[in-house]
């Protein structure tokens, strides 16, 4: 290979690399929401202590990568005697698994600024790939620009083994589907 062409592929390969910025998400400014049907109520909730990081490649997503985790025992549905039975060990089971953890595997562009992120997320002692849908609310214009973003999806909580009585589930009408709602603020490091 030729001078030039050495010259021209480290260019090529130190450029890439300046292009993905590294953020942490910022949670004082982030939330963090879930929704679930009980009949014709809905039931709300949030978690209140997570962190991340998003390694933001602006002009190829793809090469964007996402860390996350959240703490179990940071839930709060509004009604403390409600949280600390999803806490106990025959729902969340948060003594044993304190934590919940997602890590993006890869980022498609879907639109504009919208993008389908798949990963692996980890609760309750399983792991299993899911797709967020994201979108950037705020395009960054350089490495020093806070980026927010609204982000979505949606699971079901018996694949990851959250249930407690079947019968008492059916009879309460509590749906295995949850919405998982997000704002994400990710200040430049």
């Amino acid at each position: 290979m030729s001078k030039l062409g050495t010259l021209l592929l480290w260019l090529t390969l130190t450029t890439t690399g300046l292009a993905a910025e590294q953020y942490t998400l910022d949670p004082a400014h982030s939330q963090l929401t879930f929704r679930v049907r009980q009949y014709v109520s809905v039931v709300t909730g949030k978690f209140t202590d997570f962190s991340g990081t998003v390694t933001f490649d602006s002009e190829h997503w793809e090469r964007s990568h996402v860390e996350a985790t959240i703490s179990v025992k940071s839930i709060d549905t509004g009604i403390a005697t409600r949280d600390h039975h999803l806490l106990a060990p025959d729902f969340f089971d948060a003594e044993k698994y304190p934590t919940m953890t997602f890590r993006s595997t890869s980022v498609h562009l879907t639109g504009e600024r919208v993008a389908e992120v798949h990963g692996d997320l980890t609760m309750h002692g399983k792991t299993l790939p899911v797709v967020i849908r994201v979108e950037l609310q705020s395009p960054a214009k350089s490495g020093t620009d806070t980026l927010v973003w609204t982000v979505g999806t949606h699971l079901r909580r018996s694949a990851f083994g959250l249930r407690w009585n079947p019968v008492i589930e059916a009879t309460s009408g509590i749906s295995d589907e949850i919405e998982i709602q997000m704002r994400i603020v990710t200040p430049a490091r």
